[in-house]
């Protein structure tokens, strides 16, 4: 074999270990590509059973802790809205805090219509994150006992209250304005009583 020959042989050798070399740095990071690609999936994926397990203890744990609360909303609420209650309530109320309760106002009746909801209260809508359980609004105004004006602290009175009355009556609405004549306070009420029917 000349000279010759044997540079172009080497030369093609050399060629060939170039390429291959190429070819073999090309496979491996396509493979090292899959491997990492396989690797980020499979910790997204544990971090996803992570999340859906913690997520699943949590509602494990509320549902432990509330799981008397429906038993207990049963209890607590009337099973009819029995308005006369609502109002002799309201007028106590008036009465142990110098406030005369001068206008109490209910929705407008559905009695008589079909309803479309079972288990459903005339005048009632179903309050939002409570299932099984309505609301009727009532607007009321206020007048003083005395004549006069009521003062702040009857008015704070009167809506502490209502909050804590056992009828389960929430403050919707009110609107406060100044009596600068008398030196007080005029509001309005509108106020939510909850049933479950």
């Amino acid at each position: 074999m000349n000279a010759k020959k044997t540079y172009f042989l080497l030369l093609g050798l050399l060629l060939a270990s170039i390429v291959g070399a190429i070819a073999a740095i090309f496979i491996g990071n396509m493979i090292m590509q899959k491997s990492s690609d396989n690797l980020v999936k499979a910790k997204l994926d544990s971090i996803g059973a992570d999340t859906e397990e913690q997520t699943y203890l949590q509602a494990r744990k509320n549902l432990e802790r509330y799981s008397t609360l429906n038993e207990t909303i049963s209890q607590v609420l009337p099973k009819s809205k029995d308005q006369a209650q609502a109002v002799k309530a309201l007028y106590q109320i008036g009465d142990e805090t110098g406030i005369i309760v001068s206008n109490i106002q209910f929705p407008t009746s559905t009695l008589g219509q079909k309803s479309t909801a079972v288990g459903s209260v005339t005048q009632a809508k179903a309050v939002t994150g409570m299932p099984g359980v309505q609301g009727i609004d009532i607007s009321i105004e206020l007048l003083p006992a005395s004549g006069k004006s009521i003062s702040y602290a009857n008015m704070i009175k009167f809506l502490q209250d209502v909050e804590l009355n056992r009828r389960n009556m929430q403050i919707k609405q009110i609107s406060v304005n100044a009596d600068v004549i008398n030196s007080g306070v005029t509001f309005k009420l509108t106020l939510t009583i909850f049933v479950k029917p």
